[in-house]
């Protein structure tokens, strides 16, 4: 069995309608324990790993590396997701990880 891990962003405010807020779930990152993030179809190659996690958005300083992280996903709640892409340029999500969830596949490590 293969381990994907789903991290799930909160949700943000999109816009405001009758005085009321409008928010919107962001797309979840569905990651193989090597980092590799599946779902390419969507994500179309802009990300193409997990490379840890902020605790700060306005600090660039990773402070959980996925290779922790995958041996305790939950750690993630509450930090902003750093991936790279093909280049290994990294980015910072603006979005805290909400809720983590650890999904058993059998043989493929695609979600």
């Amino acid at each position: 069995m293969r381990k994907i891990i789903r991290l799930q962003p909160s949700a943000y405010v999109d816009q405001i309608r009758g005085g009321h807020e409008m928010t919107k779930l962001p797309y979840p990152f569905y990651v193989a324990e090597d980092g590799s993030i599946g779902r390419q179809d969507f994500w179309k190659g802009r990300f193409v790993r997990v490379v840890g996690f902020a605790a700060d958005l306005h600090v660039e300083e990773i402070n959980l590396w996925w290779s922790e992280a995958v041996r305790d996903p939950q750690r993630a709640v509450g930090m902003y997701v750093v991936t790279a892409d093909y280049e290994e340029a990294f980015e910072t999500h603006p979005t805290a990880v909400e809720r983590v969830e650890v999904i058993e596949k059998a043989g493929s490590t695609e979600a």
